[in-house]
């Protein structure tokens, strides 16, 4: 008994049983053999089975774009035997020939390993259907469309009636369950193919790493076993699945990558958001909160209550917002990170080797705010408004501190409440720091000693200095 199986990219295979005589093939819609291909004449070629020879002929009927058997294009006609491959476009046609009355049980059931050599057999010998799987799977941008197509599509090139992929995250209950189907164990653990006449197990692989599983199923009582071609075309499924889900993981690691860079430049510049990054795509975790010796610089807008219920709150986030972007631009430029705090800024500096001490740096940002910003019309052009810096060094938590989609960097420790009180001495348009800032920056600035102080909250007093513009 001649039998074809027809397989195009977006339809179930179908089988045609010659019988004596002529078989027409072609787009005409009267064709015994309709192919739906843009490749394809109306009257494209003829399938001819002489029944006393049992002989098939092909003939091409001077179709535009060819028919070919084995990858040669045919002129007229040629004889077909067990296993030839007919192409039509896009469109291929499996010429088999079986004994009797019943088709026999497939001989391919066992295991099958993913040999490189299996694997290019598998992607040549449907490289047609390949290629049209690829332009589909390469406008999907996440996991979860890109498993659902290439279901859609195993069901359909392969007529099996159940087709499931699992990654990564269901693998480990696979191995452990007693309720899993052995073979897909087997699959997983032999890194091969599984084959019964009418199950399949196909992993997934990239460098030697099983990342998924196809399992599929035919569960009709008429259904054909699974064949070699069966096992190919699942192989090369396989594949272009796994560089599809590499792909996106990529794509996932890009966007996760360019998700922390937006989260880490709302307080940090540039340069220090792609040195943290560097971190984070290391060891996949932002820096914990570790004690560390930290300058933290506090600079605020004095009377901001009053101010924004006499201007509006419209026209009090302008002044804000100017505030801000002032402050951030400054800050960052002495490689310092920000944090927003209402009415004002908390900036915090570390040490960083190959660059000038915390102290240097915070006074530094701390002078260039005040020269910048103690002038009529740099906040609001109606009216100067009044602020001061302190600063502090000492040792805190530092750190990020957040969720995955809010992060933020902070310093938590007595050095960072000391300097909050000590703004109350800083205004207008100072610059107040404690003893171990004016220690470090001693022989570059010139201060005033501006004696112990109480601050609020406090039982001890503390030295404080004003650095002089």
């Amino acid at each position: 008994m001649w039998q074809l199986v027809v397989t195009s990219p977006d339809k179930e295979p179908k089988l045609v049983e010659l019988k004596p005589g002529k078989f027409s093939i072609g787009r005409a819609s009267d064709s015994d053999i309709v192919i739906q291909d843009v490749s394809a004449s109306r009257n494209h070629a003829d399938i001819f089975l002489d029944g006393p020879t049992n002989t098939v002929t092909l003939t091409d009927l001077g179709s535009t774009n060819g028919t070919y058997v084995n990858r040669q294009r045919i002129i007229g006609s040629c004889h077909l035997h067990p296993d030839d491959l007919i192409r039509i476009g896009m469109i291929v046609i499996h010429v088999s020939h079986q004994t009797g009355k019943i088709r026999h049980v497939s001989n391919i059931s066992g295991t099958h390993h993913f040999t490189r050599e299996l694997v290019l057999e598998s992607v040549e010998e449907h490289s047609l259907l390949m290629s049209e799987i690829a332009q589909k799977l390469n406008t999907v941008l996440n996991a979860a469309t890109a498993i659902k197509e290439v279901t859609r599509m195993i069901k359909r090139s392969m007529g099996v009636d159940y087709c499931e992929i699992m990654l990564r995250r269901e693998l480990k209950f696979l191995e452990t369950s007693d309720l899993t189907d052995p073979l897909a164990k087997h699959a997983l653990r032999n890194k091969a193919a599984e084959v019964a006449p009418t199950t399949m197990f196909i992993p997934i692989m990239i460098n030697e790493q099983v990342i998924g599983l196809i399992a599929m199923h035919k569960s009709r009582p008429d259904a054909i076993p699974f064949d070699r071609r069966d096992l190919q075309l699942a192989v090369a499924i396989s594949h272009q699945a796994a560089l599809t889900i590499q792909r996106m993981e990529l794509l996932d690691k890009v966007r996760q990558e360019e998700h922390v860079r937006q989260l880490l430049l709302r307080f940090v510049s540039p340069t220090e958001a792609e040195f943290v990054l560097k971190d984070y795509l290391t060891t996949g975790q932002l820096p914990a909160l570790t004690e560390q010796k930290v300058t933290v610089l506090f600079a605020d807008i004095e009377d901001s209550t009053r101010i924004a219920e006499t201007l509006g709150p419209k026209h009090f986030a302008n002044i804000l917002n100017n505030f801000y972007q002032e402050a951030s631009e400054i800050v960052f430029r002495h490689r310092g990170m920000i944090k927003y705090l209402g009415d004002g800024i908390l900036g915090i500096f570390v040490e960083r080797d190959n660059e000038m001490s915390s102290e240097k740096k915070a006074v530094q940002a701390g002078r260039e705010l005040i020269q910048n910003l103690n002038r009529t019309g740099s906040l609001d052009v109606n009216r100067r408004l009044v602020f001061g810096v302190s600063i502090n060094t000492g040792k805190a938590m530092v750190g990020y501190v957040g969720t995955k989609d809010r992060v933020e960097f902070n310093a938590l420790g007595d050095v960072v409440n000391v300097a909050y009180r000590m703004q109350e001495y800083a205004r207008p348009y100072k610059i107040i720091v404690g003893p171990a800032t004016v220690a470090a920056i001693a022989d570059n600035h010139r201060f005033n000693r501006v004696g112990a102080l109480v601050l609020r909250g406090r039982e001890s007093t503390i030295q404080v200095y004003e650095v002089l513009l």
